[in-house]
C-alpha cells in the first residue's frame, strides 16, 4: 500500500509550476512576476496596473513598434540579476512618484525615450547601460543633496555605461541627469545634447566620464521625438514665457511679464534681467526658476510677484522686490546676495516651512547674504528666512517690519548697522522703456539721407532731441537719431561693441556737426553728478566700464548723456544733463572764416525781422531764403543758426514757414 501511494504520489503533474504573467491586449503583461527569459512585441499602447518584477538571471526584451508604456505606481523589471533590452518604445512615469521607473541589473537601450519620471530616476542600472539614440528628458527627483541617485540615470558603484546618441533635457534633482557613484565610468560617443539639467548634467565627482561625443544631436532622437528644440521665443515684454535657456543673453525688460511655465537656466548659462522697473508675475504652483549649480541669474530693478526660484548657481539682485508668493518663494543651494531689495507680502501654509527664503546646506552651504533690505507683512511657516544648515548674513540696513510668526528661524550672522534708520522704501525704479522692433535699423554705415524710423522703435530716450536704437545684435549696437517735430528719426551715428572695446577712455565717435558723441569713460563733470546723489555711492564702487551716449545742445543749450555700464545692450547706470557746447566739439569741421564785407553795401536777400519782447529774435523763413542769407541778414554765423536750431545737413533744406532761433530770449 505504501508503494501504491509513493507511484501515485510520483506521477501527479505538478500543480503550482511557475510561469510567465498573461499577456494583456497590448502584447506586455500588466502586473505580475517574469521566471523566464521572454521577448514581447507591443501591438498597442500599454498601462501597466502595477510592476512588472524579474525572478532569477533572465533576459527580456521588449520591442515596442514604436508605442509607449505607461500606468499608475508601475517599476519595470525590478530584480538584481537580469538584462532588459528595449526597442523602439516610450517609457513615460506620467510624474507619478516611484521610487525609479525601470531598475535591473543591465539596460541596453535602442531608439528609445525615457521621460516624466518623477520621485526617483527614470534608470537604475545596477551594473550597466546600454543606450543607442535615447531620448532622457521631463525626469525629476524628490532628493536633491549631491551624491544622490540622478534625475534620469543612477550609474551605482563600479557600473559601467556606454553612451551614442543620446539627448539629456531638462532633468532635475539628485545631483545631476546622470549621477557616477564611486567607481561608475561614462562613454559618450556619436551626438550629445545637455540642456536644461539642474544642477549637473553629469554629476561625476571622480572624474570618470570620457566624453568622445562629437556635437549636440539633431533630427529626431527616441522614439520619434525632437533632438533638437527651438530656443524660447521672446514675448512683447522682452523675456521668454517659459523653455530652456541654453545661451547666455541679457533680457531687458519693456513691459510687465506674465510667466506661462518655467525657465530652466543650463550649465555655464549666464543670465540677467534688466527690469527697468516692470513686475515679472507668474501665479503657477511650483517654482518658475530653476537654475543650474554653474550658471548665474542677475537680477537688476526688477519686482517679482508670485515668481518662486530653485536656485543651485550664483544669483545678484539688486533694486529688487519679491511678493505675493505662497509656499516659500527661494530654496538656495547654491550662493544668493540681495541689496536694494525688498520682501513683502509673502507667505507659506506649512508650519514648519518659510515664506521668503529656506537657505539649505546640502551643497556650496547655501549662502545668502542681504544688504540695505527690508521684509514687512511676510507670514506663515517659521519665519521669512530659514537656515537649515546653511550661511545668511545680513549686512547694512536690514528691517524687519510685522512678519509672523518671527523674522527668522535658525543661525543668522547679523552684521547690520546698528545706527540705521533707513525708511522701508519700494527699491525698485519706474523706467519707461520702449520695446525694439524687428531689426531694421541701418548698418553703422548709414548717412543721412537713411530711412527713417519712428522714435517709439527705440528703447532709450536723449530727452526729447534723440533717440538710441539698441537691436538684439551680436555684438552689441546702438544707432543714434535726432526725433523732429514730425515725431520721426533721422540717423545720426552708429556705433558698435567692438569700437568701443578698441577705446580705452576718451572718444569712440561722434556725428559730423559734433553734436552727438559716444565715449568710453565718465567725464569728471558726469562724474560729479553721481558722486553728489547718494543713490550711486556703493555703485561708484564697483569695477565697470562706463559707455556715455551723449546729444545735444537743445534751444536751451541742454546736453542729455545716458550712461550705459559694461556694455551697448547693458542696464541705464544714469542719466546726466549738462549745459554748454557739442559734446564732441572736436568733430565739427571748422567753419570758412568769414568774407570781407564789399565796399559797396548791397541790400540783403532776407528781411531782418524785429526781436520779440522778451529779446529773442525769430525768423519765419521765407521762400527762397537759405541759411547763408539769413546769417547775413542778421550778422551772424552760419553755423550758429544750425546748432541753435539742431538743423540736419548744415540746414541746406529748409521751408516757407519754417520759425528758426537767430538770437535767445535776453540775448
Amino acid at each position: 500500500m505504501r508503494f501504491l501511494a509513493l507511484l501515485l504520489f510520483v506521477w501527479l503533474p505538478p500543480a503550482a509550476a511557475q510561469t510567465n504573467p498573461l499577456v494583456a491586449a497590448c502584447g506586455l503583461p500588466a502586473q505580475g512576476t517574469i521566471v523566464s527569459t521572454v521577448t514581447y512585441t507591443l501591438t498597442a499602447d500599454c498601462q501597466l496596473t502595477g510592476s512588472i518584477v524579474a525572478s532569477g538571471a533572465i533576459s527580456v526584451t521588449i520591442n515596442g513598434g514604436g508605442h509607449t508604456i505607461s500606468g499608475g505606481a508601475f517599476i519595470l523589471l525590478r530584480g538584481s540579476r537580469n538584462t532588459l533590452n528595449l526597442n523602439n518604445l516610450t517609457i513615460d512615469g506620467t510624474r507619478q512618484t516611484r521610487t525609479e521607473t525601470v531598475t535591473a541589473n543591465t539596460v541596453n537601450a535602442t531608439n528609445v525615450a525615457f521621460i516624466n519620471s518623477r520621485g526617483g530616476p527614470a534608470i537604475a542600472a545596477l551594473s550597466n547601460t546600454r543606450m543607442e539614440n535615447v531620448l532622457l528628458a521631463g525626469n525629476s527627483s524628490s532628493h536633491y543633496a549631491l551624491g544622490g541617485n540622478g534625475s534620469a540615470v543612477h550609474a551605482g558603484v563600479n557600473t559601467s555605461h556606454v553612451w551614442n546618441n543620446v539627448v539629456l533635457r531638462r532633468n532635475f534633482g539628485n545631483g545631476g541627469a546622470i549621477s557616477l557613484q564611486t567607481g561608475a565610468t561614462l562613454t559618450t560617443t556619436g551626438c550629445l545634447t545637455l540642456s536644461g539639467n539642474i544642477p549637473y548634467d553629469v554629476y561625476d565627482p571622480s572624474g570618470n566620464w570620457t566624453d568622445s561625443s562629437t556635437g549636440p544631436c539633431s533630427g529626431t532622437i527616441g522614439n520619434g521625438y525632437q533632438a533638437a528644440i527651438a530656443p524660447p521665443s521672446l514675448m512683447a515684454c522682452g523675456l521668454p514665457a517659459a523653455g530652456v535657456l541654453d545661451v547666455s543673453a541679457t533680457y531687458p525688460l519693456y513691459g510687465d511679464c506674465q510667466l506661462t511655465g518655467a525657465l530652466h537656466i543650463s550649465e555655464d548659462v549666464d543670465i540677467r534681467i534688466i527690469g527697468n522697473g516692470r513686475t515679472l508675475r507668474s501665479s503657477l504652483a511650483g517654482q518658475q526658476f530653476f537654475t543650474a549649480a554653474t550658471s548665474s541669474l542677475g537680477l537688476e530693478n526688477v519686482a517679482f510677484a508670485g515668481v518662486r526660484i530653485f536656485h543651485w548657481g550664483d544669483l545678484r539682485a539688486d533694486h529688487f522686490r519679491l511678493s505675493d508668493t505662497t509656499g516659500g518663494a527661494f530654496i538656495n543651494v547654491g550662493e544668493m546676495r540681495f541689496t536694494n531689495s525688498l520682501f513683502e507680502n509673502n507667505s507659506t501654509s506649512s508650519s514648519t516651512g518659510r515664506s521668503v527664503l529656506l537657505a539649505w546646506g546640502s551643497y556650496r552651504n547655501g549662502f545668502t547674504s542681504f544688504t540695505d533690505s527690508a521684509f514687512r507683512n511676510n507670514a506663515g511657516g517659521l519665519g521669512p528666512l530659514q537656515n537649515a544648515g546653511a550661511t545668511i548674513e545680513l549686512h547694512g540696513c536690514v528691517a524687519f517690519e510685522n512678519n509672523t510668526p518671527a523674522d527668522y528661524f535658525g543661525a543668522v550672522s547679523d552684521n547690520r548697522d546698528p545706527d540705521c534708520d533707513a525708511e522701508i522704501v519700494d527699491p525698485v525704479i519706474p523706467i519707461v522703456v520702449a520695446p525694439p522692433q524687428p531689426p531694421q535699423t541701418p548698418a553703422v554705415t548709414c548717412n543721412p539721407h537713411c530711412e527713417p524710423i519712428k522714435p517709439e522703435d527705440c528703447d532709450l530716450k536723449l530727452g526729447a532731441i534723440g533717440v538710441i536704437c539698441r537691436p538684439r545684435v551680436q555684438p552689441s549696437a546702438a544707432y543714434i537719431y535726432r526725433v523732429n517735430s514730425e515725431s520721426e528719426g533721422f540717423f545720426k551715428l552708429g556705433v558698435s561693441q567692438p569700437q568701443v572695446e578698441a577705446v580705452e577712455n576718451g572718444l569712440v565717435a561722434c556725428s559730423a556737426d559734433g553734436r552727438v558723441a559716444v565715449r568710453a569713460g565718465l567725464t569728471p563733470e558726469i562724474r560729479h553728478f553721481f558722486e553728489i546723489d547718494p543713490k550711486y555711492h556703493a555703485e561708484l564702487l564697483v569695477p565697470r566700464r562706463y559707455i556715455v551716449i551723449s546729444k545735444g545742445p537743445n534751444v536751451e543749450g541742454k546736453i542729455n548723456h545716458v550712461v550705459l555700464d559694461n556694455a551697448l545692450d547693458g542696464r541705464v547706470f544714469g542719466i546726466v544733463s549738462t549745459f554748454g557746447g557739442p559734446p564732441a566739439a572736436e568733430c565739427v569741421k571748422a567753419a570758412p572764416p568769414p568774407a570781407a564785407k564789399p565796399t559797396v553795401q548791397y541790400a540783403p536777400f532776407v528781411q531782418p525781422q524785429a526781436a520779440q519782447p522778451d529779446g529773442s529774435i525769430r525768423h519765419i523763413a521765407q521762400l527762397g531764403d537759405t541759411i547763408h542769407a539769413i546769417a547775413v541778414a542778421y550778422e551772424v554765423d552760419p553755423l550758429e543758426i544750425v546748432i541753435i536750431n539742431q538743423l540736419e545737413n548744415m540746414g541746406r533744406w529748409i521751408y516757407p514757414g519754417q520759425e528758426l532761433l537767430i538770437r535767445q530770449a535776453g540775448g
